[in-house]
């Protein structure tokens, strides 16, 4: 017997799992009841598994009938959005865009991006906030395209255009920074460390750093936000690792701070756009095309007046370096 369940059964499935009897479903989808009976006792036996409650009245599902209600209807959802997407580029016309960007890219480019990627969109929805739960949304089908530094290497079906390289730096209070010439090591010992909070991407990238400097960081404050950290480091709290990007939004918080380079520039993180194969003809490329000239044409400049050194290590990409 064959194992795939076809569109038709699944909706017919989604609407037993939202009525209170079979017959209710079946008036609902104007079949007979008879059909719908059948079709369920077709998917369970295809399921190997008891999906509604023998004889409960409203129709209870059982805990393997919950799991398919849920993919049940996401299957629905997206043929239904795959078809109208087919009808409408078979037209000429336009997609709706949902997409999802980090907090630190969003503050500083968000505004450009929207009015350069509007004009090939019919809506554009734009998500921000944590990498972690955007990262999610992207695999649950509710965004369209996002752009991250997590490139969700568990997930090597998602297609990925890399975008740039966001080098990381230290930024420390003048009275602590010996006028440029302190040290990771020198600092590590006899400053606090303000952290990003460490269920964050930038919190776990930090402490990668500070292990391959081979440092042990005196970590006084976790912060789960850049502005704060900022602040923190402003009023001598302690000294900090960052990135460049972060320190665009935020010029008027580095007065009495020293923005030192870490290692030459080796370490860097790298924002990529992730998407779903297949499934948006050519816009993915348009919209990495955009970033990337944002942030060479609008971004880069900034950060080289933050530190001029900058523009030797943050630059666009279009191949992810080597690990």
């Amino acid at each position: 017997m064959k194992k795939n369940l076809d569109i038709g059964a699944l909706k017919i499935f989604a609407a037993i799992s939202e009525a209170e009897t079979l017959t209710q479903a079946a008036e609902r989808l104007g079949i007979t009841q008879s059909a719908v009976s059948q079709t369920l006792k077709q998917i369970e036996l295809q399921t190997e598994t008891q999906l509604v409650v023998t004889r409960s009245r409203p129709i209870k599902l059982t805990p393997s009938g919950q799991v398919l209600k849920g993919y049940a209807q996401q299957i629905i959802n997206d043929t239904q959005r795959m078809l109208a997407d087919m009808r409408m580029l078979s037209k000429g016309g336009l997609l709706p865009l949902n997409v999802g960007m980090i907090d630190s890219f969003c503050d500083v480019a968000g505004l450009a991006f929207m009015q350069q990627v509007q004009p090939f969109t019919s809506k554009l929805t734009l998500r921000t906030g944590l990498g972690s739960p955007l990262s999610q949304d992207l695999l649950n089908r509710d965004l369209d395209l996002l752009i991250t530094s997590d490139p969700i290497d568990e997930h090597p079906e998602l297609q990925r255009f890399p975008i740039l390289r966001d080098p990381f730096v230290m930024i420390v209070p003048e009275q602590f920074a010996q006028d440029g010439k302190a040290t990771p090591a020198l600092l590590a010992d006899n400053v606090p460390f303000v952290h990003y909070t460490p269920g964050s991407r930038l919190g776990t990238l930090t402490d990668l750093i500070a292990r391959r400097l081979r440092i042990n960081l005196n970590v006084a404050y976790e912060l789960d936000s850049t502005q704060t950290l900022l602040r923190f480091v402003q009023s001598g709290q302690g000294w900090a690792i960052t990135t460049g990007l972060c320190l665009v939004r935020y010029p008027e918080l580095l007065k009495g701070v020293r923005v030192m380079q870490l290692a030459n520039g080796a370490n860097a993180r790298h924002l990529t756009m992730l998407c779903r194969p297949n499934e948006l003809a050519d816009v993915p490329d348009k919209v990495a095309a955009i970033c990337r000239g944002i942030y060479r044409d609008e971004i880069i400049p900034q950060l080289i007046q933050i530190a001029p050194w900058l523009e030797q290590q943050a630059y666009a990409i279009e191949e992810m370096p080597a690990i």
